[in-house]
């Protein structure tokens, strides 16, 4: 039995990519900056910066840096890392909030926080 690539794929796959495109730009225009990172390594917080102030940031683990993240232009990313896959460092920069960075050998999180959203959803009197 042939199967074949009909007109209804192709439709399917373009709504598809589509609503993938849709969702990516929503997600981006409606998300805020960010101000500042929190650094955990382990579940246990490390430290917490501010975007403002450009810094470099050593994680130091079992005597020795592990991670380097660096804070600039408001953005953080990770500079070095001593893991063999190095995909926290492949990961770009973060901004806004709610982005991460994640190095799961050393069990490193750095996540954005504190975007310029209200502090109540609703007022009532």
């Amino acid at each position: 039995m042939k199967q074949t690539f009909g007109r209804r794929d192709c439709l399917f796959l373009a709504v598809l990519f589509a609503f993938g495109i849709v969702l990516t730009v929503g997600i981006y225009c409606f998300s805020e900056n960010g101000s500042a990172i929190t650094v955990t390594v382990d579940g246990q917080l490390y430290g917490t910066y501010t975007l403002s102030e450009s810094r470099e940031i050593p994680i130091e683990l079992d005597g020795g840096i592990s991670n380097v993240i660096v804070i600039e232009d408001g953005a953080a990313y990770m500079k070095d890392a001593d893991c063999p896959d190095k995909l926290c460092m492949r990961q770009g920069a973060i901004s806004r909030d709610g982005q991460t960075i994640v190095c799961l050998p050393h069990k490193l999180v750095v996540e954005v926080i504190g975007g310029e959203k209200e502090a109540y959803d609703s007022i009532s009197g």
